[in-house]
């Protein structure tokens, strides 16, 4: 019998959805089939032994997409293993207090689905891509002199995954 698993996920522009392929393809083995989904697209999640959840950030707050998600579904994930994910710009430089700041944008996640408990966090840095932003994002970036910039640590985005694997499948 398969595990099965779900990376289900909110962005906007794209870099969130590369991040949860890249942590799905590492998940995945002979015996565990993953699928990644955007989470608005997900209608459930009882078939899955474990559930990682992701999202960007925009303003300091998860996408809306990812909190529907987690509140919807917040029963049947309080009893499967649950793992997190962010992928945001401020974590372009990994400090300790760039990591607290981004963990705390997961705080309105935790009021809205206090059930459902991450066995792992992990938080990433993200792509700066004009092409794939719309024009008012794309306006505050460039006025705030954001270089169009990948910033994602591929090695460290599948480290993490391979470290939360055994938390989820237990």
């Amino acid at each position: 019998m398969s595990d099965k698993i779900l990376v289900a996920y909110a962005t906007a522009a794209g870099s969130t959805g590369e991040v949860a392929e890249a942590i799905g393809e590492t998940l995945r083995d002979e015996n565990t089939i993953v699928d990644v989904r955007q989470a608005k697209d997900v209608a459930g999640v009882n078939d899955y032994r474990a559930v990682v959840v992701g999202s960007g950030i925009r303003a300091g707050k998860v996408y809306s997409e990812a909190m529907k998600f987690l509140e919807t579904h917040q029963q049947a994930l309080s009893q499967v293993p649950v793992a997190f994910f962010i992928v945001c710009l401020t974590m372009k430089d990994d400090t300790d207090e760039n990591r607290c700041q981004v963990e705390t944008y997961l705080d309105p996640a935790r009021e809205k689905a206090p059930q459902v408990q991450p066995v792992d966090i992990g938080l990433f840095a993200g792509a700066v891509n004009y092409k794939k932003l719309s024009w008012p994002m794309k306006m505050i970036l460039k006025a705030m002199k954001a270089p169009e910039q990948d910033y994602r640590d591929w090695e460290a985005i599948r480290a993490w995954a391979a470290k939360a694997r055994p938390a989820l499948l237990g």
